[in-house]
């Protein structure tokens, strides 16, 4: 009998539905705003590597810009799902001030993985700006061989010769050779140049 009393208290308590409409309302409006953000970030990403381009003020090959252009996408995107959460939560009626405080505490305990998750993604931007190797390079990652696809983050994405994906931990990466950097073109003197139209 109880049970039927609160599930006809719940269906007909119109503030009840009320506010659930305005929590649903409001979360609906949040992921809006978080696509709306990150698709300007995408077109400002695009003309900014644009204008770079035109004007020459950075020297990047093609390779290592498409490979930034994705990486700046990712921390904008990172830093985007992150504030989603969060203000989530808070609609939804969560304490953020509360979680916090417990989340400081189970942060001890999660030590070890927030440091590797640290290292990866420090190890994710030496890669980059040392030019170890960008998206498109044909190389060998922990004698895995393959041609990169994706460098994010965390993780490092490449595609292997019979087509299989290979992950690795930008922090697990520790041997690497760079087939692509190590092409040497070829150079045609005036005799071949010569022989090859006659």
């Amino acid at each position: 009998m109880k049970y039927i009393q609160w599930i006809h208290q719940t269906l007909f308590n119109t503030g009840k539905w009320i506010d659930i409409s305005e929590v649903i309302i409001k979360i609906i409006l949040i992921f809006i705003i978080a696509q709306i953000v990150i698709r300007f970030a995408r077109s400002v990403i695009n003309k900014i590597f644009d204008f770079r381009f035109k004007t020459k003020l950075l020297r990047y090959n093609e390779r290592k810009e498409i490979t930034l252009k994705k990486l700046c996408l990712s921390i904008v995107m990172y830093v985007v799902y992150f504030i989603v959460l969060i203000t989530s939560l808070e609609a939804i009626g969560i304490n953020m001030k509360a979680l916090l405080a417990g989340i400081s505490v189970a942060g001890f305990i999660t030590g070890l993985g927030a440091q590797n998750l640290i290292k990866d993604i420090l190890n994710g931007f030496f890669i980059l700006f040392e030019d170890q190797f960008s998206v498109g390079d044909h190389v060998s990652i922990n004698d895995t061989k393959g041609t990169v696809e994706e460098i994010g983050l965390r993780t490092t994405k490449i595609r292997g010769v019979d087509g299989e994906f290979y992950f690795f931990a930008n922090s697990n990466i520790t041997k690497v050779a760079n087939y692509t950097l190590g092409e040497i073109p070829e150079i045609h003197t005036p005799e071949q140049i010569k022989t090859r139209e006659e």
